[in-house]
């Protein structure tokens, strides 16, 4: 896709784009930092154990060419020392291997942490179609890859010219030496361009990665709307979060509503503001407020209080701080507590006078 694909595309990506894309396999990474990461891991285990291999094998082709003259050769002797050989080769390459192995795994590590992911290897039937090969092989990220080779080799080129051209010199005297003193300048030659083309290859690499960085965050920007629609499925539609609230608020009033004619008195303002209170001494540590309203929902708690019999008492500074101070279901505060005593005293002697009555 070209820039014209990205040109809406003005916000970051959000943490859950990242995790799907991550979960397909998409993340950012360079193989051209594999590659100069197992190159130099490579090189420095030829280096440290290059040595210690040629003299094995030296030692081990001697013994063997010293014993065909002596031993009586046929198949099962043939194969014995095959497999001699070949046992004797991967223990001299193992390190060397187990290496290459570690960095090739570490590198990856590195760069995207753990993943596991396999739908980025799953068949995909669009990758037959002819004419996205021809898209694909024209996209801005071939053009992209083609660059990137063609300053590969000029890099790798430009490197090896310039070493040969210094040794250019050495080689003639080579002449007159053994072979030997010729292989370990050949050796020598070769070690100096291998390392410097390693480290013009890591160079390569690190910018390859900066690049591939800026290339993943870019595909994964995301519109104004994107956002919009992740943040409404994450966090619920406004108007049905809202919808949602209004059935919760009536039903709370409902469960309000239906306590009012268990309450002890029903404080007013005295139409303005409602309190219901219910009190018992033996199970609650205070008078509880059951329910209480403003306006509307005042009138029918009065209302409700009327038709069960609930004393209802006309405190106006009390209501209002009833109702300002404490929730439906809360105990009232203890700065409270003498002016509802009263009130509840009073309750219970006129309850007293209607019973001896």
């Amino acid at each position: 896709m070209g820039d014209n694909g990205y040109q809406d595309r003005t916000e970051p990506a959000t943490p859950k784009r990242r995790q799907k894309a991550r979960s397909e396999g998409q993340v950012a990474k360079s193989r051209e930092l594999n590659t100069a990461m197992v190159l130099l891991t490579g090189f420095g285990a030829l280096t440290i154990w290059g040595t210690s291999m040629y003299q094995q094998t030296t030692n081990m082709f001697q013994y063997w060419f010293t014993q065909l003259g002596t031993n009586h050769l046929n198949p099962a002797e043939v194969h014995k020392i095959f497999g001699q050989i070949t046992l004797t080769s991967a223990y001299m390459l193992a390190p060397i291997m187990f290496s290459l192995c570690l960095v090739a795994i570490l590198s990856n590590y590195l760069q995207v942490g753990a993943m596991f992911s396999l739908k980025s290897i799953s068949f995909n039937f669009s990758k037959l179609n002819p004419l996205n090969g021809i898209k694909r092989l024209f996209s801005p990220n071939s053009l992209v890859e083609l660059f990137k080779s063609v300053i590969k080799v000029t890099i790798i080129g430009s490197i090896a010219y310039i070493t040969l051209k210094t040794e250019l010199l050495q080689l003639f005297p080579l002449l007159d030496q053994e072979v030997t003193q010729i292989l370990s300048f050949m050796f020598r030659v070769a070690g100096t361009l291998f390392w410097r083309v390693c480290l013009g290859l890591v160079v390569l690499a690190i910018l390859d990665y900066i690049y591939q960085k800026y290339q993943y965050e870019k595909k994964l920007r995301m519109t104004k709307q994107e956002v919009k629609d992740e943040f409404r499925q994450a966090e619920g539609d406004p108007k049905v979060k809202s919808r949602l609230r209004s059935l919760m608020r009536q039903l709370a009033k409902k469960r309000m509503i239906a306590q009012v004619p268990n309450a002890d008195v029903v404080i007013t303002n005295p139409t303005h503001y409602a309190v219901a209170l219910q009190y018992d001494s033996e199970k609650m540590i205070a008078p509880l407020v059951v329910a209480k309203g403003q306006g509307y929902l005042a009138l029918k708690i009065i209302a409700i209080a009327q038709t069960s019999g609930v004393p209802r008492i006309e405190r106006p500074d009390l209501a209002r701080a009833l109702y300002r101070l404490v929730k439906v279901g809360e105990y009232i505060p203890s700065t409270l507590y003498r002016a509802v005593a009263e009130i509840l005293a009073h309750i219970y002697r006129l309850r007293a006078r209607s019973t001896e009555i």
